[in-house]
């Protein structure tokens, strides 16, 4: 009897001591005596942590998510951490908004990951001027996703219904182009969403096979033609026209730099709405546009990464979310005359 009392306060011994000298269910309480060690950032100061510390409260996004990245903790919690495969255990529950299957929350973290974004800093318009751009910062268009991008713009022709081939150094620059945009943040978080959705396949090539069929591959525009003259590409970000007038063109970079080279010439501005998107009319090589819309200083990869989402979530449709406090809605088209998913239009309805 006296051995059996004796064992059982030795083992309540051994659970007291233990719990004296972890940090479950302690990360970051107050200074408390009564524990053998602490479990709050100023035990590092002290040299008083306890030895799951590390393990137990700084492998955590709680209060984190977003945060740069340092080497003060064993793993990081902003959206790099997907590229870099360091993320904490808990960012997905805790950083993306608690679903990952929320069409809200994954476009929240693609325009919160975008680091390339122009800022007011380096970008300024004037919306009643005879221009729209007054000032751009174009040392950021060397940024390898601007310049791979920019590269592409002048391999498209730009009327409709004339056969669009590319040569060996054309593909080339759209390969280029892929292989940097898939390694980005923003198309990293869409990728992960769109499998969870079983939008795209699992295996090593099928979410960049999936963006080559939606942006780069050539279909005819019209289901009466037997030629290629468009890509989801050509219509979106670079423009192109008929006998009349402009069809897509709804991308800010492209707007910019054909209105500097004189191709372009802006009207006034239509309709505006947050988070950074613009409406605006003018004419192109003399053809006018009504109205193109366009988030304004984005960077190539949120551009592709929005709209490659709403096009596979909700074709044919409208894409609606919350984003910086404002609501978006997304209209995208497909070509329903060719197998497979391709954009036929994408672009902020606004």
């Amino acid at each position: 009897m006296k051995c059996v009392i004796t064992i059982v306060c030795l083992l309540t011994t051994i659970v007291s001591y233990s719990s004296a000298d972890s940090c479950v269910n302690r990360c970051f309480t107050a200074l408390d005596n009564n524990y053998n060690c602490q479990c709050n950032t100023a035990c590092e100061r002290f040299n008083d942590c306890c030895p799951d510390y590390v393990n137990v409260c700084l492998a955590t996004c709680y209060l984190r998510c977003g945060e740069a990245a340092s080497q003060n903790y064993p793993c990081q919690c902003n959206p790099s951490c997907l590229t870099f495969k360091d993320c904490c255990p808990d960012y997905d529950a805790l950083c993306l908004n608690g679903d990952t299957g929320t069409l809200g929350a994954v476009m929240a973290d693609i325009w919160e990951s975008d680091v390339n974004r122009f800022t007011s800093s380096d970008l300024a318009i004037n919306s009643v001027g005879s221009k729209l751009f007054t000032y751009v910062n174009e040392a950021k268009f060397s940024l390898p996703t601007f310049a791979g991008f920019i590269s592409l713009l002048d391999n498209f022709d730009r009327r409709i219904g004339f056969v669009e081939s590319q040569s060996d150094y054309n593909l080339n620059e759209v390969e280029s182009f892929l292989n940097t945009l898939i390694l980005t943040n923003a198309m990293i978080l869409a990728k992960t969403f769109l499998v969870s959705q079983g939008k795209v396949g699992t295996g090593d090539k099928d979410f960049e096979n999936a963006i080559r069929e939606l942006w780069f591959n050539l279909y005819p525009r019209s289901s009466s033609q037997s030629f290629p003259d468009s890509s989801g590409f050509e219509h979106v970000m670079v423009g192109e026209h008929g006998s009349n007038s402009v069809s897509g063109f709804h991308s800010w970079i492209q707007f910019y730099l054909e209105e500097k080279k004189g191709n372009l010439s802006y009207s006034s501005m239509v309709s505006t709405a947050e988070p950074d998107m613009k409406g605006a009319k003018f004419t192109w090589y003399g053809l006018e546009k009504s109205k193109g819309s366009f988030f304004l200083g984005t960077s190539p990869e949120t551009d592709l990464a929005i709209y490659s989402v709403c096009a596979l979530m909700h074709p044919n449709a409208r894409c609606n979310f919350s984003l910086q406090g404002g609501s978006v809605s997304i209209q995208t088209w497909d070509i329903g005359h060719k197998a497979g998913a391709q954009i036929g239009s994408a672009y902020p309805a606004i």
